[in-house]
């Protein structure tokens, strides 16, 4: 069922449920990084939820075991980098609620975009993720006081599971044209599990429906950089599964057109440094997809 935008309860200092585990806590990462955005003068969005997460958690022990064994210039590069991706999907999303009036956050973790991006007038935002993690995001949100600024439901589903029912029951309607957002997603998901995700969505979707979607191919994978941070996410069971070497082989058999944004372009459009997990000192030619497709 769909909340239509009304103001979270003020005052009250709500439970935090317990940490999300495993891939759970690649959200926790993200929103980290996000509010580290916050801080900067020529910050490229604001994140208050994000923000509220950092106090929330402070230095605790547990969150920031996870990323301890990452030296200072690849923490920043990360970071640089997330705040990247973060403003090419707010750009991307906001810009595909002026065409499709129905978003669905794929594994939405930590995701703030209901309480802070200007969504068209009628968009519906559906946040699927698994119910551990919405719960805790619950808890946070409480806290910040902010109102979502467009109708929205969570919905909790595994996405190897039947998630497209869950979807459905929360009121999704499958002829409508739909954005799709798939932000740090597919890594963690296996060749085989990607694919289903896709057909999944496909079949889903009505023409005009859109999807947003990133990954990385091998070389990239496999550089220096992103060494320290697969090794973290091994440690605690979230490692990469996957890669993606050839977009259009992926999306093409299923009717999707696309196009790529180029990170090092968008870093430079955004006034910002190429972050060197990007530069040609990280240790091989690889590519981070930023992909934006329409069907």
């Amino acid at each position: 069922m769909l909340v239509e935008a009304t103001h979270p309860t003020r005052g009250r200092r709500a439970a935090v449920p317990g940490l999300p585990a495993g891939v759970g806590l690649t959200a926790l990462c993200t929103a980290r990084e996000r509010g580290a955005e916050n801080r900067r003068p020529d910050r490229l969005f604001e994140d208050r939820v994000a923000q509220t997460l950092t106090e929330v958690i402070g230095r605790s022990p547990r969150p920031a075991g996870r990323t301890e064994g990452l030296a200072v210039a690849d923490r920043a590069s990360m970071r640089d980098f997330v705040a990247l991706r973060t403003r090419f999907f707010d750009e991307e999303l906001r810009a595909a609620s002026e065409r499709c009036r129905q978003v669905v956050l794929l594994g939405s973790g930590l995701d703030s975009r209901v309480y802070r991006l200007d969504w068209a007038r009628g968009t519906e935002v559906y946040e699927l993720d698994r119910g551990d993690v919405l719960r805790f995001k619950h808890g946070i949100v409480a806290r910040t006081g902010e109102p979502p600024r467009c109708a929205r439901a969570e919905v909790g589903a595994d996405l190897r599971g039947d998630w497209p029912g869950a979807l459905r029951a929360a009121g999704f309607h499958p002829w409508r044209p739909t954005v799709w957002c798939a932000e740090e997603l597919l890594p963690y998901l296996s060749r085989a599990e990607y694919d289903r995700l896709l057909s999944g969505i496909t079949a889903m979707s009505a023409a005009g429906s859109r999807l947003v979607v990133d990954h990385f191919d091998r070389a990239l994978r496999c550089s220096r950089r992103l060494a320290p941070a697969a090794e973290v996410l091994r440690a605690v069971g979230a490692h990469w599964r996957s890669t993606l070497e050839v977009p259009d082989a992926w999306l093409a058999p299923h009717g999707w057109s696309f196009g790529l944004t180029d990170p090092a372009e968008l870093a430079r459009r955004s006034g910002r440094e190429v972050p060197g997990l990007l530069g040609a000192h990280a240790g091989g030619d690889g590519h981070m997809w930023l992909i934006s497709a329409v069907r």
